[in-house]
């Protein structure tokens, strides 16, 4: 019920918006698959991410466009999906807005539509859940670093809590408590965040 209601809000949007014989939804299409053609795409562990999953499309160190999958943690014994959002850059919503001469809304419709029946059915099927889709499509207008995964093995477990230490509000020997595997996700967790200033107690 839900994905057919979804279908006809967007046909209808579809029939408002589209003006003058351009196929406005083909040329929205082609220029975000444009987008994606020069990006590469980057997947965060889950599990430094609150267990929720992630696919940022990269130009450099910046993020273009991002899928989040969110789960809820209500339920300890099963983890269950409950939203998905596609963030992409305003810049090119707005581009697309000037030369098709068409509202964000309806942009932003086809966008949701092409990214959920194309990215995320592949995505859900990688990682094993079928059920991810995009319910909508958002905008950010502050470039954000990619996600870096570090090569923890090479780092010591000292070092590790040092820079946690001094990093985050968690005392030393909460810190020491932790098995390397949570030790290596928190730090990879707490340096990506740092390197787009989230979080930051200096």
């Amino acid at each position: 019920m839900k994905d057919l209601i979804r279908k006809i809000l967007r046909e209808e949007v579809s029939k408002k918006f589209t003006k003058g014989g351009i196929n406005a939804e083909a040329v929205i299409i082609k220029h975000m698959e444009k987008i994606i053609s020069k990006t590469s795409r980057v997947i965060p562990p889950p599990e430094d991410n609150y267990g929720n999953y992630n696919e940022e499309w990269c130009n450099g160190d910046n993020i273009v466009m991002e899928a989040k999958y969110f789960f809820s943690d209500e339920d300890s014994d099963e983890e269950k999906f409950f939203a998905g959002d596609l963030y992409i850059d305003e810049k090119e919503i707005e581009f697309l807005s000037k030369i098709l001469q068409v509202r964000k809304t309806f942009i932003l419709n086809i966008i949701t539509e092409w990214y959920d029946d194309k990215y995320a059915t592949k995505f859900g099927q990688e990682t094993g859940h079928p059920e991810f889709e995009i319910d909508e499509t958002l905008t950010f207008d502050n470039w954000r670093k990619c996600y870096q995964m570090i090569d923890v093995d090479n780092i010591s477990r000292e070092e590790m809590i040092d820079y946690l230490d001094k990093e985050t509000l968690n005392r030393r020997n909460e810190l020491e408590k932790l098995s390397d595997n949570e030790l290596k996700s928190k730090y990879r967790s707490v340096y990506n965040s740092r390197l787009n200033n989230i979080g930051n107690i200096n």
